[in-house]
């Protein structure tokens, strides 16, 4: 037999109330609401903070790459002008090496030195520079272009421009014999073909000596 309590069952028109209890929680005051604002304003507060670091961190890094990118260029224009530098000055020692290497010489392609100089002249607006001049014996002037290393469009320009402003900046020789050389402590291929195909003699070092690499019954050019 089955015993029916009736405290135990609601009527069939109520609801059984859950085990756990139901409790009602306090009503939102003033001092809640202040203290809720509060903690939202330091969330707030420590995120402008985090971000305003980040900020600071972002301009310290740009700042630290600007003054990297100051410091290359400046070592940048540094190198550039010890490369110069030694560029010119290698430029003025292979000028050296060959004016006196042809003050030593007593003939070039069978004419006798008798003086050699250094010409440089303008007028009316033209110029010229020539790194040596030999003055030989029977009227015959030698022009000598000097580079380091004789390029293709080192010879072209000589031969273009060179020779034909020294007729015009000297007329006082030109009753002479115009004779035209390059020379080179390293010459290229190209340099070298050029040269001989316009009548130029070919000049390089030999030790304490200069070479002619002209090959032997070259007959060089009148200009």
């Amino acid at each position: 037999m089955i015993s029916e309590d009736n405290n135990d069952f609601n009527g069939p028109d109520e609801v059984n109330e859950p085990d756990g209890r139901y409790q009602q929680q306090e009503p939102l005051n003033f001092e809640k609401i202040w203290m809720l604002f509060q903690e939202t304003d330091k969330k707030f507060q420590e995120t402008d903070r985090k971000m305003q670091e980040t900020d600071n961190k972002i301009k310290e890094t740009d700042r630290i790459l600007t003054e990297q990118s100051q410091e290359t260029r400046k070592s940048l224009k540094r190198l550039s002008k010890i490369a110069s530098g030694l560029g010119i000055n290698i430029g003025e020692a292979t000028e050296d090496y060959f004016y006196n290497a042809l003050e030593q010489m007593r003939s070039l392609a069978g004419n006798e030195i008798e003086k050699v100089d250094g010409l440089k002249r303008s007028v009316k607006g033209l110029q010229g520079q020539f790194d040596a001049v030999l003055f030989c014996s029977n009227d015959v002037i030698i022009l000598v272009e000097i580079k380091h290393k004789l390029h293709l469009e080192d010879v072209i320009r000589f031969k273009d421009k060179t020779i034909s402003v020294f007729r015009q900046l000297y007329p006082e020789y030109s009753s002479q014999k115009v004779l035209g050389a390059v020379a080179g402590m390293t010459i290229s291929d190209e340099a070298m073909d050029k040269a001989l195909s316009y009548g130029l003699l070919v000049l390089t070092q030999s030790n304490q000596k200069i070479r002619v690499l002209n090959p032997e019954g070259f007959a060089p050019k009148v200009f």
